[in-house]
């Protein structure tokens, strides 16, 4: 079973984080069907909770239906 990438959380992720450093963007997306090293698996708690670095911008690319109201 996979888990939430946060240290000592042990809640199933529910997305897939990257970070473009280049674009200074936090990209998230539906969870991806195998885990990548490069990205972040995060649960919902963590992804509700999660604030970008100053000067960067939030792009969500879930499904309609995925995005938590």
């Amino acid at each position: 079973m996979r888990t939430c990438a946060k240290m000592r959380c042990g809640h199933e992720p529910v997305v897939t984080v990257s970070l473009s450093y280049g674009e200074r963007q936090v990209v998230i997306e539906d969870l991806r069907p195998e885990r990548d090293p490069n990205l972040l698996d995060l649960c919902r708690e963590h992804t509700e909770r999660m604030t970008p670095p100053v000067g960067w911008t939030v792009r969500d690319h879930r499904a309609p239906s995925s995005v938590a109201v």
